[in-house]
């Protein structure tokens, strides 16, 4: 009786360290961050708060991460998509480096016309950053230009709301298709809960980006929902317009 009580026990235990550990054994050079937010209030200060990452286009760094996170942590004060009266700083680092750090200098997509309760904060639901200092070794990720074929595997790889150190984690999903600026996914291997992947990186096989964890999506022809990424389509229009203006 001893020795099957034992062996019960130690089953329990595994099963429940796997399902704190369930990831990807795809490995990716180091890529995710998490924010660090300091308000003018520091009441709303958050040490760490989701996830981001950098890219590099047309030889400059951007730090990006999800626009809706604002929606939770704001203060009521804060009603549109504007950070200079109610944010102070605006960083991000790798949780497994914490010394490391990503400072950012303006939100280049700020506009004092958006309102952060709109539901339409999350048809374009990133935040881009320019960015002040970097002292990370974080490696800025390139942006896939080709169509997703269906089926193919994508990865997103930060960290959980739980986890409080250790490596980048990556979880498995399989494209299914794109509505609108949303790219609907099959689970594979995934987190149990997903609270805390908001802004983090979504990548392809070889590292190259293709969207940024936000919400779910339901598709119409289903009516199933998905867990849905956002497109990095509109974030290099933006960038490239962008740069076109300052021509």
């Amino acid at each position: 009786m001893k020795i099957k009580f034992f062996l019960a026990i130690s089953i329990l235990w595994i099963a429940g360290c796997s399902g704190q550990e369930v990831s990807s054994n795809k490995v990716f050079k180091e890529i995710a961050l998490v924010n660090r937010i300091e308000f003018v209030n520091p009441k709303y200060d958050q040490p760490k708060f989701s996830c981001g990452f950098l890219i590099k286009y047309n030889n400059e760094t951007f730090a990006v991460t999800a626009k809706h996170i604002l929606k939770i942590i704001k203060p009521e004060s804060m009603k549109t998509l504007s950070l200079e009266k109610d944010i102070k700083n605006w960083a991000l680092y790798p949780l497994n480096n914490k010394s490391e750090m990503v400072i950012c200098d303006k939100l280049l997509n700020e506009n004092n016309s958006e309102l952060l309760e709109a539901k339409s904060t999350y048809d374009n639901d990133w935040l881009v950053f320019s960015i002040k200092q970097n002292t990370s070794h974080i490696i800025p990720l390139e942006i896939r230009n080709t169509p997703l074929i269906q089926g193919e595997k994508l990865y997103v790889v930060g960290w959980t709301r739980t986890m409080e150190n250790g490596p980048q984690r990556v979880y498995e999903f399989a494209y299914y298709k794109t509505i609108s600026n949303r790219i609907l996914l099959k689970d594979i291997l995934v987190p149990e809960k997903f609270g805390g992947l908001s802004g983090a990186p979504l990548v392809d096989e070889n590292g190259l980006l293709v969207g940024i964890v936000s919400n779910g999506t339901v598709d119409p022809e289903s009516n199933k929902k998905f867990f849905s990424p956002c497109s990095v389509t509109n974030l290099v229009t933006f960038i490239e317009n962008r740069k076109s203006d300052k021509q």
